[in-house]
């Protein structure tokens, strides 16, 4: 008997030439399971699952035939194991699946044959530790206008089990019935408990569902990162709730292993660069946000974008010079939203939020003489400069406790806008090598203040 995967999964055809019921040593030939004829792994990481499908060829003497799995050494989920006859014009049917008592990491299937034939099968399970990290590089023009975004994908196979030469996809968002796929996978071995195939139990009906469900999202294709000098076509077609990166060509994944693999490169794609003060957001740190839309621009739009680590670089001179502008990690990317990426904060850049006068004004009193209420009157400035060499945009967010306040005497600004009662942002365009100033008075009524004083609407 010879091993017929790489590492420590091993697939044997026994040939029952006595009665299977006879004890499994006696009157037994062993035949060897011919090699795998098509490997495809499809891995969701958010649960740690992967769904295994590996066909193959199978000889089949008549009457009685075992097949014997053992997934020693591995992550391979035992109560996930299915065995499918994928030949139709065979008469093959599968009797029983068993877990002998008292060994360990084996399954063995009963499979009986009318005839002697040859007939084709798929092997299914899910296993855990095999991973897939997106990863993006983007080059910023020298005007900050648009975007070079090339997405890789890097696969790692902590498994315990070699896969040679196999068709990898890769999902993106979500699946809802997971949950309990995951469930499933964290059960004990099921030792000595038989589980005959046509069984609808609660595990095979989960995986049965959840192997389904893997299988039937749209696809797009993802080309190799070492391909051939002509890039390979990237296929992408329709839209889910979730979506299965296809890899062209096949892969090997050893265990212990990785592997990276573009999966597109989007040349033009525009960008936007607005410097942002939001002391609740980044603290007192002015961030450089750029951002883009997935959007019917250059190569994207029609998938969603996973979440992943952008790392992005600036064109600084017609000579192809770069800098380095910053990284920043985002979340699951749908089509048609924007994906925002804090950069950090750039040296060239500043705003400087200062109070430049105090006073209470108003004040009232209770009827014993105590200060009851008043007004908080402070005149505000926020200086604002621009050393670099291109117009930077600025969106300024300030905060306050107090929902009760006015704004009035804004000058400076291009734009001024009240986002709910606490927040309102200043908006303003700089030309390089420029300074200029907000000024604004804000008003925040204290005590009886608040309802003796109808506030004004800000200006």
């Amino acid at each position: 008997m010879r091993h017929a995967m790489k590492c420590n999964t091993y697939l044997v055809l026994l040939v029952c030439i006595l009665a299977y019921a006879f004890p499994a040593r006696a009157g037994i030939d062993l035949t060897a399971l011919s090699q795998s004829r098509d490997i495809q792994i499809t891995i969701y990481n958010p649960a740690d699952l992967t769904l295994v499908t590996d066909s193959r060829i199978l000889p089949l003497a008549q009457g009685m035939n075992q097949i014997r799995f053992s997934w020693a050494g591995t992550r391979i989920d035992p109560t996930s194991l299915s065995l499918a006859v994928t030949d139709a014009s065979t008469a093959v049917t599968i009797e029983q699946m068993r877990f002998p008592p008292g060994t360990k990491h084996l399954a063995i299937w009963h499979v009986r044959a009318e005839k002697p034939c040859t007939t084709a099968i798929d092997i299914s399970y899910f296993t855990s530790g095999i991973f897939w990290e997106p990863h993006y590089m983007a080059f910023l023009s020298q005007d900050r206008s648009r975007i070079r975004l090339t997405g890789y994908v890097r696969i790692q196979n902590r498994s315990g089990e070699d896969y040679d030469n196999a068709r990898i996809r890769l999902v993106v968002g979500k699946i809802h019935l997971l949950d309990r796929i995951s469930d499933l996978a964290q059960r004990p071995h099921p030792h000595g408990r038989p589980e005959p195939e046509s069984l609808d139990n609660q595990q095979q009906d989960a995986f049965a569902r959840g192997k389904a469900l893997l299988e039937s999202a749209p696809t797009m294709a993802v080309q190799k990162s070492m391909a051939a000098p002509a890039p390979k076509k990237i296929e992408k077609t329709g839209l889910s709730e979730y979506f299965l990166y296809t890899i062209e060509g096949t892969q090997t994944i050893a265990h212990g292993w990785s592997s990276q693999l573009v999966s597109f490169d989007a040349p033009a794609v525009s960008a936007k660069t607005i410097y942002v003060y939001d002391d609740q957001r980044f603290g007192t740190q002015l961030v450089q946000m750029l951002s883009f839309t997935n959007g019917t621009d250059a190569g994207l739009g029609k998938f969603p974008l996973p979440g992943g680590v952008f790392m992005v670089f600036h064109k600084i001179d017609q000579k192809g010079g770069m800098t380095f502008a910053g990284t920043a990690e985002t979340d699951y990317i749908p089509v048609g939203k924007k994906a925002e990426l804090p950069l950090g904060p750039d040296p060239r850049v500043a705003v400087a939020p200062k109070v430049t006068k105090f006073a209470k004004t108003n004040l009232t009193f209770d009827d014993q003489g105590n200060l009851s209420g008043f007004d908080d009157v402070r005149t505000m400035a926020l200086d604002i400069t621009n050393f670099s060499d291109q117009p930077a945009a600025f969106e300024i967010t300030r905060h306050r406790p107090d929902p009760d306040f006015t704004i009035t005497d804004i000058s400076g600004q291009d734009r001024f806008e009240k986002i709910d009662q606490t927040r309102f942002t200043f908006f303003v365009t700089l030309n390089p090598g420029t300074k200029k100033t907000i000024r604004y008075t804000i008003t925040t009524y204290k005590g009886d203040r608040k309802w003796q004083q109808t506030p004004v609407p800000s200006s």
